[in-house]
């Protein structure tokens, strides 16, 4: 039955089933829209009703004229003709008048209550007169009850409340009637009845459902309009671009006003023009002719036009429209005056054609190089070259050594390129070989053979230096039909060899846009998840290894994309990392940890991760010194987690930043020690209170005479001699914790004792983790006997160690607190000053 009435899916997310019979509140414009439209309806099914309903009253009345009882006819005989003679007169006392009676939450209600004297009437006449007819004439009178029936089904389609009103009485009377009869068929006919009732039924619901999903998706619609026409406003007002757009005849249906600023003139004169027409360039225009016919999208496209005698350059970007049918029905796009943009570019360009640091020609000539080769019978091949740890060297030797560097590296890329091309420095440590041919597999043996040269040592001055490379190669015009797409390729590929291991050459292929487009999108994306409340915290405990109670929590960082739901923080860290988002985002981290671990228990610790690239934050310690003010919290109990990534700089100012953050009272932790660079010297650099061996480790070390248990055991010597402690992550099961416990760490973190928690489980978490009172009262023997007999039966007493354990049935915090003060003031004459204050701990 369920299934029978279930609303089409286009509809159920956007109506409910108490929406049927909801009236609304009179303030509402959806419900008042929703009232007058069933009004409406009604009204005019009105005279269909009223004809069903005379014809009905006639054969009615032909086959109960002799039927007794004769009150019940007459009543019957009123109340119908009475009803439509008033609903008649109301339609045509609003005709008359112009004027319709507002749909009202009570007009509603009153429409309501006088249709329902009308469906009682019948009811009550099928139900009295039905066992007293003929076969005949039951027959006759169950066959005008389906045609009332239907005809009140189809009347209030969308109003299931009116329906309700007439079909309902009728159908119960007809049962009833139906029921008394001794008709032989009357079993069969009340099936039928009851049949069509239900066929009906469900007709008036999904019907119902249909128009009140069309109204709110109307209502949607127009919320929708009046924010795009804001935000258009709002473009149009402050930003330097115009929006644009033409249909399939290519002339102009609508730009903004700063188009007409472009032109200098208004935008109004512009619209049914033909969009070519603003351009003077031969090129341009057949440029883009091309690209419309193959109904491609175009990017940053610059064109050439003239504005009353002068040449200006625009930048246009556009998408094709296409109809139901996929045909072509116009474009949309954006564009922009990038004149005085190129005019500083070549004004630049024109200062210098060749670097003055390594002697190769410049982005300017490259860009040439490429355009030569493109419009060439063989095509061109462009290499980008990015030298791998060139900023270790340059941050460590000096820039000076890095110079000299550089042009060593130029020195070897021209004795390999040879004749074969052009070489150029596009800025820092980046390079471009464009090759006079384009074929692949030539290309890329060249720039394996670069690698090759640049991965040999090179002696600056009296130190060797080791680096690397990585190539990214675009084939052209397979992989770009002009410089900036071919260059767009060959940088792509680059970042796609720098993402995956370095050291490499690397083609583009399509999918590289599509990941580029996709991650682009994802940067807008996350410049915005703080504004929108999308980035929050959770809390992963960290438990003691010895007796399991918590002794901290991780504070990790999650993003919740409207879109793409949870997005992985090993997918947008990096992101955030590469566009500079991080400080932000490691300041909401601070400060948000803090305030949750405000209200947790004293003894237990916040730990907080830091990027290597919060350390070029001049505003770093400040950020943390202000977590710490406003939560209130000591500042022991914040730990920062470190990366062997920090120091690898080796600059002065994040030595000074970590100095002025331990002096701030913070505690330090080196995580995923034993995967990175792992030199012992990191430990001298700070006095880190604590070591996190890497999950990968702790996985291996439960298999017997793993490699990893030696590894584990050593770190934890090392640390045990260094005065830290050690943390085992990622222990996601009791063997694997039973093992980093046995290997001697002290603390132990992983999904076997909990995964990553809101701030509000967390706090939960720490209430349910500590059912047990723990004594240490050194001569625990005489305390015993005291405790026990304090204790009663309220606790169960043992023994661990040199600990004394109570069981605390309790869940309330504050009544073994009692409790505990109780059990203290009885131990004391036996403990003296050796009883330790006691603690709640975890088991099982």
């Amino acid at each position: 039955m369920s299934h029978l009435f279930k609303p089409p899916m286009a509809t159920e997310s956007l109506t409910t089933w108490r929406d049927l019979v909801r009236i609304g509140p009179d303030d509402d414009p959806f419900w008042l829209k929703v009232r007058t439209t069933q009004l409406d309806f009604l009204s005019r099914y009105f005279p269909i009703i009223a004809a069903v309903g005379i014809g009905n009253a006639a054969v009615v009345l032909a086959a109960l004229a002799d039927r007794p009882p004769v009150p019940v006819l007459l009543g019957w005989f009123l109340t119908i003709f009475g009803m439509i003679l008033y609903f008649a007169r109301r339609a045509i006392v609003e005709a008359l008048s112009g004027r319709k009676t507002v749909a009202t939450r009570r007009f509603h209600i009153q429409v309501l209550l006088e249709i329902l004297p009308v469906g009682i009437a019948w009811g009550l006449l099928f139900g009295t007169m039905l066992p007293r007819l003929s076969d005949p004439q039951l027959a006759l009178v169950v066959g005008m009850t389906l045609v009332a029936v239907g005809t009140t089904a189809y009347a209030t389609a969308i109003f299931p409340l009116a329906a309700l009103m007439l079909s309902g009485p009728i159908a119960l009377g007809s049962a009833v009637g139906l029921l008394a009869s001794d008709w032989p068929y009357s079993d069969l006919i009340l099936i039928i009845l009851m049949a069509f009732l239900l066929v009906a039924v469900r007709g008036n619901v999904l019907t119902t459902f249909a128009f009140l999903a069309r109204l709110k998706a109307q209502d949607r619609l127009v919320q929708q309009e009046e924010v795009v026409r804001l935000l258009l406003k709002e473009f149009d007002s402050n930003g330097n671009e115009w929006l644009y757009e033409f249909g399939p005849d290519g002339c102009l249906t609508f730009v903004t006003s700063r188009f007409g600023d472009a032109i200098r003139r208004p935008s109004e004169e512009v619209l049914g023009r033909f969009w070519l027409d603003f351009l003077t360039a031969h090129e341009s225009r057949e440029t883009l002719k091309a690209i419309a016919r193959q109904a491609q999208p175009f990017r940053d496209l610059v064109v050439q036009s003239e504005v009353e005698g002068e040449i200006r350059w625009w930048s246009l970007s556009g998408t094709p429209k296409f109809d139901a049918d996929g045909r072509l029905v116009g474009y949309r796009g954006v564009g922009s005056d990038v004149t005085e943009k190129l005019r500083a570019a070549e004004r630049i360009a024109e200062l210098a054609t060749f670097d003055t640091l390594t002697g190769l020609v410049n982005r300017r000539i490259i860009h040439t190089a490429i355009a030569d080769g493109l419009q060439g019978p063989t095509g061109v091949a462009l290499l980008f070259v990015d030298l791998d740890r060139f900023k270790a060297v340059n941050d460590s030797l000096g820039h000076a050594a890095g110079d000299r560097l550089l042009a060593e590296v130029a020195t070897r890329l021209r004795a390999t390129v040879g004749e074969a091309g052009q070489i150029g420095r596009l800025g820092g440590d980046e390079f471009a070989v464009v090759l006079r041919s384009g074929h692949a597999e030539a290309a890329h043996r060249l720039g394996e053979s670069l690698i090759a040269e640049l991965c040999r040592p090179f002696q600056i001055g009296e130190t060797e230096v080791r680096i690397g490379a990585s190539i990214g190669l675009a084939i052209g015009p397979e992989d770009g039909a002009d410089v900036e797409a071919l260059m767009r390729a060959a940088d792509l590929a680059l970042y796609e060899v720098k993402g995956k291991g370095r050291g490499t050459v690397r083609r583009f292929d399509r999918e590289m846009h599509a990941r580029a487009e996709a991650r682009r999108a994802l940067e807008l994306d996350l410049r915005v998840a703080l504004e929108r409340n999308q980035i929050h915290m959770v809390y992963q405990p960290i438990v003691d290894a010895l007796d399991e109670r918590v002794v901290g929590f991780e504070a990790l960082m999650r993003w919740r994309h409207p879109e793409h739901g949870d997005v992985p923080p090993g997918v947008f860290i990096p992101l955030a990392e590469e566009t500079g988002l991080i400080v932000a985002l490691g300041r909401f981290a601070l400060r948000e940890a803090t305030r949750a671990a405000a209200p947790w228990p004293r003894h237990i610790k916040v730990s907080v991760n830091l990027s290597p690239l919060q350390f070029d934050d001049d505003q770093l310690v400040e950020d943390v010194a202000t977590a710490l003010r406003l939560s209130g919290i000591a500042p022991e109990r914040l730990e920062l987690e470190l990366t062997e990534s920090v120091f690898l700089d080796q600059r002065r100012s994040t030595a000074d930043k970590l100095a002025a953050l331990r002096a701030l009272g913070c505690g330090f932790a080196l995580d995923d020690f034993g995967t990175g660079y792992s030199s012992l010297g990191y430990l001298q650099k700070i006095a880190f209170n604590r070591i996190k061996i890497d999950r990968s480790f702790v996985r291996s070390a439960v298999e017997e005479g793993s490699e990893s248990s030696a590894i584990i055991q050593a770190i934890v010597a090392l640390a045990d001699r260094l005065g830290m402690e050690t943390t085992a992550e990622g222990a996601e099961t009791r063997a694997e914790f039973e093992a980093m416990r046995r290997l001697g760490c002290a603390q132990i973190q992983g999904y076997y004792f909990g995964r990553p928690m809101p701030a509000e489980d967390a706090a939960r978490y720490l209430r349910r983790s500590e059912p047990l009172i723990a004594f240490d009262p050194g001569a625990f023997t005489d305390a015993l006997v005291d405790v026990t007999a304090v204790a009663g039966e309220s606790f169960s007493p043992g023994r661990e160690g040199g600990s004394l354990l109570l069981v605390s049935p309790a869940e309330d915090p504050a009544s073994d607190e009692e409790a505990t003060r109780q059990l203290q003031a009885a131990a004391a004459p036996s403990t003296g000053p050796a009883l330790r204050a006691p603690r709640r701990i975890r088991r099982g």
